[in-house]
């Protein structure tokens, strides 16, 4: 076990030591939270912090209950595909959750933490699936409060209406039940909520009470987070020089890695507001440094984009932009394809890489740009591939354009011979969402980010003329993928022969 933890903290940890910096930082709150719902006692707690006392004599429950807190502190430190590697470790052995007297809390507790993370990376249908996993195992009344407690925060964020009578009243029971760890990131979250509706009188009152629980309990996470929102509130209030000079004192006391990686990329953002361009590379390129080495990968992409705006329109050197540019796409592509949806703040990264594009090369898209966008479909045979560009490009126009004769006109093409296209994704599998609905729900399975920026890159396209393009760009982009043999590419493409060659006779016609 003392080997494996090992192992652990040195992903956590980026070293080649045994240094559990991050997990000391993370500690407090996270053991803690154990003990708050009465799942673990102080005595197997202390076991879990001190790794001797379990090496000797194997303990499976303990080891993957201290998997999941890895996985908890990968998740909150911004290293999703490490979070989601622990987590589907322990679900692969879930049957060690699932025996003995502890089965119903250890259950209820992995699917609740998971459920964190879904929450983290913006998947919010996964988020509420596995809380309701949870919630339907669990007869412990401290575990319902905390599940009701996040459907609230997962409802807020999708500004649904915000209830909060109802909000006040979780923070009353876990005040009431000691649960400090629970009360004070519900002062927290409470207070973010408040700040999204400028009741900044309120969100400070909240937010001091959450400081004050952090500072008393050591719940450093915590404290670290408030210290970066009071920043956030001065730059709300449009007092950019003053939230400045707050986040170079507060860079100062951190140690960090997520956070110094979170503050740098706000200071790059302010220098650039304030019209300093070489402090403001100076720290996008400190917080990418930072977030490469520990995988950090919610503040990556952020400040790759920063930097390639920054060279593209400040300075106009368009070969670092042009870099830039496509680090922080290829950072948003390495996450979807380990599953990690497209939200918000992802898409829009992508949206500047592509207006990048469009500007400085027009008409074809250039090589490179096609690589990153077709890379999922390396593995896939011609049918999946062209079932899944139909499907993404009337989904695009759907989204975009319009639903029914709008997406229809747009792309020239008839309804009859629509209707077919459609009929035939759905016996191969592949439904369409109800666009009738206020509030359509897209589901991740074959939406293909690549397809909707390529879909976008092309709009003006009619349906042959979109069809045309796409099969000489995918074919020329698996062609390369199979070292320019024909042959290699029939085979995995699952194509005759006989017309792969005739499909591809441009890619050869100006050989000698």
């Amino acid at each position: 076990m003392a080997q494996r933890k090992i192992l652990l903290s040195n992903e956590l940890n980026r070293t080649s030591e045994a240094d559990d910096t991050v997990e000391k930082f993370h500690a407090s709150a996270c053991y803690a939270l154990l003990g708050e719902i009465g799942f673990l006692s102080e005595e197997k707690i202390t076991m879990m912090l001190d790794q001797g006392k379990i090496s000797d004599r194997r303990n499976r429950m303990l080891e993957a209950l201290q998997k999941i807190t890895y996985a908890k502190i990968a998740t909150l430190e911004g290293n999703y595909i490490f979070a989601f590697e622990l987590y589907e470790q322990v679900a692969g052995k879930i049957s060690v959750l699932n025996q003995g007297s502890q089965q119903e809390g250890a259950l209820t507790y992995f699917y609740y933490e998971y459920a964190g993370l879904f929450t983290q990376i913006g998947d919010t249908n996964a988020a509420f699936r596995y809380l309701e996993m949870a919630r339907s195992i669990t007869s412990s009344n401290k575990m319902k409060q905390m599940i009701a407690y996040q459907h609230l925060v997962l409802n807020a964020d999708l500004d649904r209406k915000f209830n909060l009578k109802k909000w006040l009243q979780c923070i009353a029971y876990f005040n009431k039940y000691e649960m400090t760890v629970m009360e004070s990131q519900a002062h927290h979250a409470l207070a973010l909520q408040l700040i999204k509706q400028e009741n900044m009188v309120d969100a400070v009152v909240h937010l001091d009470q959450a400081h004050e629980m952090a500072a008393l309990h050591g719940y450093q996470y915590l404290h670290r987070s408030i210290d970066y929102i009071r920043g956030i509130l001065l730059v709300n209030q449009n007092r950019n020089a003053e939230a400045r000079g707050y986040y170079l004192e507060l860079l100062k006391k951190v140690s960090n890695a997520h956070f110094t990686a979170k503050i740098q990329s706000k200071l790059a953002e302010l220098h650039h507001i304030l019209g300093d361009a070489d402090k403001a590379l100076e720290a996008a390129k400190a917080s990418v440094e930072v977030s490469q080495q520990f995988s950090i990968a919610s503040e990556l992409a952020g400040a790759c984009l920063l930097l390639g705006k920054i060279y593209h329109r400040k300075l106009t050197d368009i070969t670092k932009a042009y870099f830039y540019y496509q680090q922080a796409f290829g950072s948003i592509m390495a996450l979807a394809k380990r599953g990690i949806p497209i939200n918000e703040a992802r898409r829009k990264v992508i949206n500047e890489y592509v207006i990048f594009l469009e500007e400085h090369f027009p008409g074809e898209v250039a090589e490179s740009a096609n690589e990153d966008l077709f890379a999922f479909s390396k593995d896939l045979n011609w049918v999946k591939i062209k079932d899944l560009f139909h499907y993404n490009l009337f989904l695009y126009h759907y989204l975009n354009t319009g639903v029914g004769n709008k997406t229809l006109e747009a792309l020239e093409f008839p309804a009859s011979s629509f209707y077919s296209a459609t009929e035939r994704l759905r016996s191969r599998g592949i439904t369409f969402p109800n666009f009738r609905k206020s509030d359509v729900d897209i589901p991740a399975d074959n939406y293909v980010e690549g397809l909707q920026q390529y879909a976008r890159l092309h709009r003006d396209k009619t349906w042959v003329e979109i069809n045309d393009c796409f099969e000489k760009d995918m074919l020329k982009y698996h062609y390369k993928l199979n070292n320019y043999n024909k042959k290699h590419l029939a085979k995995n493409l699952e194509l005759a022969y006989s017309g792969i060659v005739n499909r591809t006779k441009y890619l050869t016609s100006g050989a000698g």
